[in-house]
């Protein structure tokens, strides 16, 4: 199979997920069927795996970001992964997701407490989806610091 240069730069770059290939497809005009093909080809030689994908995608985040579970979920939906791999990937790594998500909620609450008032820090932490236990930890947390 042939497969455009331009599509390949873009699958080799970066991990993609089947949602955005397609949609590039899409944008380079290629016939649903030649999509259908190239897709399956690529998913063959694994190039996108959007299972893997889910696992990169929040390792990631994970490094380089303070983040909620519940942001994690909302992007990968909007990249086009399927509920049930993300889903797969969170029950199985639950207690992981949790231990990040509070310490996120931390760093973030010590972050705004510069600037906010703790209910703001709440209603802020609450907005970007942390569970009410790390957003509480997080508060606890910023409060025997400012004690101190």
């Amino acid at each position: 199979m042939i497969i455009d240069d331009k599509l390949m730069k873009y699958v080799v770059f970066k991990k993609r997920t089947e949602k955005e290939v397609r949609q590039k497809c899409e944008r380079l005009e290629y016939t649903e069927e030649y999509i259908d093909e190239v897709i399956e080809y690529l998913a063959e030689n694994k190039y996108i795996d959007d299972v893997i994908y889910v696992e990169k995608h929040i390792k990631n985040i994970m490094a380089l970001k303070n983040s909620s579970v519940y942001e994690m979920r909302v992007d990968l939906l909007k990249r086009g992964v399927p509920q049930e791999y993300i889903d797969a990937y969170m029950n199985t790594h639950m207690e992981e997701l949790n231990d990040f998500e509070n310490e996120s909620a931390r760093k973030l609450a010590i972050k705004k407490s510069k600037s906010m008032e703790i209910e703001k820090i709440k209603r802020h932490l609450m907005s970007k989806g942390y569970s009410y236990a790390n957003i509480a930890d997080a508060i606890d947390n910023l409060e025997l610091l400012n004690d101190n």
